[in-house]
């Protein structure tokens, strides 16, 4: 329900009660209710009893027990048969992960994360030690939430299915919303409910008798080392290690793409059709958006390739797949139901996309995500070759932007020797010294001069002084990997940001759930743990190869596509497309919703200066006042649901 009107898709997702699950480790079994079963996992040790709940038939989760030590496992291991092997005859009967992760753990202990890959929740209780231990796959693709009822200890991929839980608070987390809407990513493990905590990716969350504590158990290059760059042999690396992520995705069951134009997604399909053909398994089927904009229409590339590749190909128009709400209400309306505020702002599209999918029988998606985050360069790495003086370096970085980005050049050249490069190393040289806090003093002055807070956010925005204090006080704070790494190089510092970043794990819920609702895994291979620890450790002039971003994956494209022009191919982006969707659709958004009164009720924005403040974005007509537009709509709707 938005405003006073219900907007319903003609295909609503289903209700998320399907695939939910709730373990509890307490002194008693979980409360029974008419709609849950408990199952018993292990039981003994001081009366400890850890139990998983949910809607008969509605969890698709594993366990196995030996007796004194229980699993709880959820997800796909990958490399099975491998490591079947390492651990030798004791698996002979053994035919589930679940079994496979206690065996693991009885050979291995508590090292048993590290020697895991896929995608997964993993809850293991050893009655011996009396220790709980939570873990989350390495990237945390697959989400794992815990909170806590009274003496018990609640843990469940869905932090909807915890807030429902009797003795869990559904109250909302008003200073996690205020960091989301200022944009401030400060707590990593926090959630938008107050008392629902996040697992972190590729962390354990260990739990015994003297309390609990997270640990991290993976990590591509841990924080205040040095990397260990791969230089020998790099290329050659990276495809058998993009062909065997690729091949992980795929399993016998038929598979879709969300095929764009894009280098990252056309690899992908490549190496998945390959990988079918060679397993006699129909091909993929080729799942395409074609945006209605000339800056991102992508059409005639999406179907040039899926007849290079010989693929069934369903290609859907933006305006059909969104209906007719449009984009901003669409989004809304899904919004509305997630158990956090919608990240990817296509994402109405999308599930369109995936709904044919499933009609055709895919049982996985793959996707060209993580492509950006890894196979490029980040315009921070000016900051180091500055540090060094390093002029053909510099000279070399920009080069290679220009030639792969669609951006004026002098506009290139600035937000890469002086954004992302000489007032990066001002700041860090200044840190601590007069002259800096001078600085800061000076910039908070213009901010407020252009009708910003003392903070940097807008006057209307957080307009409570004490949640504005609150959010202020960590605003800025480094996490402790990067804190450990704080005098080494800018590139590494932000590589850390892309594996560690609270949207990281936000977007991964986000597709999670996606699948959840709608039937197909969405899977995305660049997004492969042992991929990204070789691309985190391959040096930056290696991934511009060719002096092209993403040249590891052109110079594959150039031999499959010859005559494609994927080697000189400049990144698409939607920034106009979607500041126009936005200036367009807003006003009957906002209708519809009646304005912001939950939002102005938590202290979250001053109605009447936004008002204003909406009146001179819309003037403005920037992709970023856009941004800001959808942020708070976006906002009003979840918490509307919600509170």
């Amino acid at each position: 329900m938005i405003g006073s009107r219900l907007l319903m898709s003609p295909d609503p997702p289903p209700s998320v009660d399907r695939a939910s699950w709730v373990a509890v480790l307490g002194l008693a079994a979980p409360p029974p209710t008419s709609a849950s079963t408990p199952w018993r996992v292990v039981a003994g040790g001081r009366g400890r009893v850890l139990s998983v709940t949910g809607p008969p038939g509605s969890w698709r989760c594993a366990g196995a027990v030996d007796g004194r030590s229980g699993v709880v496992f959820d997800g796909v291991l990958y490399d099975r048969e491998d490591l079947r092997g390492r651990l030798g005859t004791a698996v002979n009967r053994v035919d589930d992960d679940a079994g496979l992760v206690l065996e693991a753990y009885r050979r291995w202990g508590d090292r048993v994360f590290a020697e895991l890959r896929g995608f997964f929740a993993l809850i293991l209780w050893d009655e011996r030690r009396e220790v709980l231990l939570c873990a989350r796959d390495p990237l945390g693709v697959h989400p794992l939430f815990y909170a806590r009822s009274g003496p018990e200890l609640l843990l469940s991929p869905s932090a909807d299915a915890l807030v429902r839980q009797p003795g869990v608070s559904r109250r909302v987390d008003r200073a996690a919303l205020a960091r989301y809407l200022c944009r401030r990513w400060d707590g990593a493990e926090e959630t938008f409910f107050g008392e629902v905590r996040r697992v972190l990716p590729g962390h354990v969350l260990h739990v015994g008798r003297d309390g609990s504590r997270t640990y991290r158990y993976w990590d591509p290059s841990p924080g205040g080392q040095e990397v260990e760059w791969v230089r020998d042999g790099a290329p050659e690396r990276f495809e058998a290690g993009l062909a065997r992520a690729v091949d992980r995705c795929v399993p016998r069951d038929p598979v879709g793409i969300f095929l764009s134009g894009g280098l990252d997604s056309v690899t992908v399909a490549a190496l998945a059709t390959d990988r079918c053909r060679r397993a006699g398994q129909p091909s993929p089927l080729a799942l395409s958006l074609v945006f209605p904009h000339p800056d991102c229409n992508e059409e005639t590339i999406q179907r040039s390739v899926a007849r290079g590749l010989d693929l069934p190909q369903v290609v859907l128009p933006f305006d059909e797949a969104v209906g007719s709400r449009g984009l901003m209400l669409a989004g809304l309306e899904t919004s509305a139901g997630l158990p956090a505020p919608l990240q990817n702002v296509w994402a109405p599209a999308y599930w369109a996309l995936a709904r044919e999918a499933r009609r055709q029988g895919c049982g996985n998606i793959l996707t060209g995500g993580g492509g950006d985050e890894w196979l490029g360069v980040t315009p921070v790495y000016a900051a180091d070759l500055l540090r060094v003086f390093d002029v053909v370096g510099l000279y070399r970085l920009v080069t290679t932007l220009q030639r792969s980005y669609r951006r004026p050049r002098l506009a290139l050249a600035r937000n890469v020797l002086w954004t992302n490069g000489a007032r990066l190393l001002l700041g860090e040289l200044l840190r601590g010294t007069v002259a800096g806090a001078l600085l800061r003093r000076v910039r908070r002055r213009v901010q407020r001069w252009n009708g910003a807070g003392a903070g940097g956010p807008p006057a209307w925005m957080v307009p409570d002084p004490a949640l504005r204090r609150e959010i202020d006080q960590t605003a800025g704070e480094q996490p402790p990997n990067e804190r450990a790494g704080a005098a080494g190089s800018f590139y590494v510092r932000e590589l850390r940001r892309a594996l560690d970043h609270p949207l990281t794990a936000l977007e991964f819920e986000e597709i999670f759930e996606t699948g959840q609702r709608l039937g197909p895994r969405i899977l995305q291979p660049f997004w492969d743990a042992d991929l990204v620890e070789l691309l985190y450790r391959t040096p930056p002039e290696v991934l511009n190869l060719g002096e092209r971003s993403k040249g590891l994956v052109r110079t594959m494209l150039a031999r499959r596509f010859p005559h494609a022009g994927f080697e000189r191919q400049r990144k698409v982006v939607s920034f106009d497309f979607f500041g126009s969707r936005v200036f367009h659709e807003h006003g009957r958004a906002w209708s519809l919703l009646g304005g912001v009164p939950t939002l102005e009720s938590l202290g979250l924005v001053d109605a009447p200066r936004l008002g204003g403040g909406l009146a001179r974005m819309v003037a403005r007509g920037r992709p970023h006042d856009a941004t800001v537009i959808w942020d708070v709509l976006n906002l009003e709707a979840w918490a509307r649901a919600h509170v």
